[in-house]
């Protein structure tokens, strides 16, 4: 039997800006045994002294934290990627947290798993939510939804540390393939389907989406995505013989 792996957990906060959260973010992280921070464009210095103040006995978080400018950079090594967001106008659906933990546990024997939170005011955008494997949200009261940034990620690191302590799944998945391994995929793909007349140059960005949801559907690992690759050199191949005839 397998328990989750904290180890293998990633939490990565895009563009926070106030100082305070960072580091309250910290000191919840050493809570709960987690000890990988990244920051994306934060607006404040990790090490702002508000930051350093909140973390308390968690500071060494901070200075180990990895910062990034954008978040196609900061998830691309990690092989699952989970979003979370408060409001229900995204077209993918939300899950709650609980109902993907079986998944999460399988695929943290052997796989990175990033958890996302955006920014205090807005949270993730669309485009940010699209990097995503999965989204979830945090059941609140209709009447004040609104959780602090610090607040949403003890909730949810909560969640999974009591899961690591109580639940077990008899199965450990595959190693996956890397976010950047995906996305260089279904660039391959796109290029590859538009050769053949499959894919109209106005319509590239529909179909991305259209394949990420189809492929998403089931988590691809590396053998996976070699052989999707091979079909697509293959529709290049046979492109490349009838253009020339």
């Amino acid at each position: 039997m397998y328990s989750l792996k904290l180890d293998r957990l990633h939490v990565v906060l895009v563009a926070p800006a106030i100082a305070g959260n960072i580091g309250a973010t910290a000191r919840i992280l050493k809570n709960f045994n987690i000890k990988s921070l990244v920051l994306v464009n934060p607006l404040v210095s990790p090490l702002h002294p508000e930051a350093l103040s909140r973390a308390k006995g968690a500071k060494d978080v901070l200075y180990q934290a990895l910062v990034f400018q954008n978040l196609r950079d900061a998830i691309a090594s990690f092989h699952y990627i989970i979003g979370t967001t408060a409001r229900t106008r995204y077209k993918r659906p939300a899950l709650f947290l609980r109902e993907i933990l079986p998944l999460l546990t399988s695929l943290s024997q052997k796989n990175e798993i990033a958890l996302v939170f955006g920014p205090e005011r807005t949270g993730l955008t669309n485009e940010a939510l699209d990097l995503c494997h999965s989204i979830i949200t945090i059941p609140t009261s209709s009447k004040h939804s609104s959780l602090n940034l610090a607040q949403a990620v003890g909730v949810v690191l909560y969640e999974l540390y009591y899961h690591q302590i109580e639940g077990k799944v008899s199965q450990a998945l595959p190693l996956l393939a890397k976010t950047e391994e995906l996305e260089e995929m279904y660039k391959h793909l796109i290029n590859s389907l538009s050769k053949i007349g499959f894919v109209l140059g106005g319509e590239k960005a529909h179909t991305y989406q259209v394949m990420k949801r189809l492929f998403g559907k089931v988590p691809l690992t590396v053998s996976d995505v070699k052989v999707i690759r091979g079909i697509c050199h293959q529709i290049d191949w046979f492109a490349s013989i009838k253009n020339r005839k």
